[in-house]
């Protein structure tokens, strides 16, 4: 049960009831007792100050006290223990980090792209290549580049032309390849590192079970996680990850996670890490009132909602129809699909294209 912090006034009170309770002998030898509660008195100030000053240690050793628990700890230099939570744990915060991909070069004479060269789409964000590429004349080729800040900002989507900060002679074309450049994300949010430091505390590392694997997946980087035991037989364990907003993580970024569970897994623990694999949906919606409004808060909500379903879901119909209705009401239709649909383990749906069927 919480303790009731008092206000200001009711510390005054409390001084002016605790001095009217102290008697004083004046110099003359009479005997006197002080009201704090006259207006306009030096004992009235000295209430107040003595009131303002007790409140502020009540909400310091409330906000203390606070700290010692990791579900309401903070990261607020100086004061906070969430950071202190977390070592003790073992469970550090995820570090801002730089997209990475490949981008397609293509070249008219033979040449070499050395290491660290730059290109950039609009100016706004960089991407360096990480190793020297020789690309022979009249040929395309793909090179690793990461982007030279942290941040979604050096995310790129897939086939989108950019070109070298530096011209270099030969080069006649640099498109992101079909997968795009992604992986960047800022440093992870407080609440995604307390859940992870409670998961810890909750279930701790316990020889290679379910949660371990997740707790180790998360840990590297992955956002959604999933563990599906007998993945490629008989004592063996596939792990399916995506990152941040169902992001499909690189086969570089698969390759990270997958050394960092193999640190740290059973020495038989017989684990493959994979990306989900996106299976895109197309709906078909009547709405009644038919709105650009309506058609806004559907897509909204329907695009929140995709994002929740996970890895191996299933897309029950009438999930979809209660996420229509809680936004645009009860008089429209779902025309498509007309049924559920379950994904295989390593898959997760993506919402693609919403019809507007016009009304009858």
């Amino acid at each position: 049960m919480s303790a009731q912090i008092p206000t200001p006034a009711t510390l005054a009170q409390r001084f002016a009831t605790a001095l009217a309770q102290q008697t004083f002998t004046a110099s003359d030898g009479s005997t006197v007792t002080l009201d704090a509660t006259a207006p306009g008195t030096l004992e009235a100030a000295l209430a107040v100050l003595s009131a303002l000053s007790d409140y502020e240690i009540y909400l310091y050793v409330r906000d203390q006290l606070l700290e010692l628990l990791p579900t309401t700890a903070t990261v607020m230099p100086g004061t906070g223990l969430l950071p202190a939570h977390a070592r003790i744990w073992g469970v550090p915060r995820i570090g801002a980090t730089a997209a990475e991909g490949n981008v397609i070069v293509s070249a008219s004479l033979a040449l070499t792209l050395p290491a660290g060269t730059l290109m950039t789409v609009d100016g706004s964000a960089q991407w360096a290549v990480v190793s020297a590429v020789a690309i022979a004349a009249g040929a395309s080729v793909s090179v690793p580049v990461q982007a030279t800040i942290t941040g979604t900002a050096g995310n790129l989507a897939a086939n989108t032309a950019a070109t070298l900060v530096s011209p270099v002679a030969g080069v006649q074309s640099v498109v992101s390849d079909q997968n795009g450049l992604s992986g960047g994300a800022p440093i992870e949010a407080v609440e995604s590192w307390r859940s992870r430091i409670i998961s810890a505390i909750r279930t701790p590392v316990g020889g290679g079970t379910t949660d371990d694997y997740e707790n180790w997946a998360r840990a590297a980087g992955a956002s959604v996680v999933s563990v599906v035991p007998g993945w490629l037989g008989r004592g063996t364990i596939g792990v399916i990850v995506l990152l941040a907003g169902g992001v499909v993580p690189t086969a570089v970024q698969v390759a990270d996670i997958q050394s960092y569970i193999d640190a740290r897994r059973p020495v038989r623990g017989n684990v493959t890490v994979a990306a989900g694999v996106p299976v895109s949906q197309d709906l078909t919606i009547q709405l009644l009132p038919d709105t650009q409004s309506a058609r806004a808060a559907v897509t909204g909500a329907l695009t929140t909602f995709y994002l929740g379903l996970g890895i191996g879901a299933t897309i029950y119909q009438a999930q979809i129809e209660a996420a229509i209705s809680a936004v645009a009401g009860n008089r429209n239709s779902l025309l498509s699909p007309s049924g559920n649909q379950t994904l295989a383990v390593n898959q997760f749906p993506v919402l693609r294209t919403i019809t507007w069927a016009a009304s009858s």
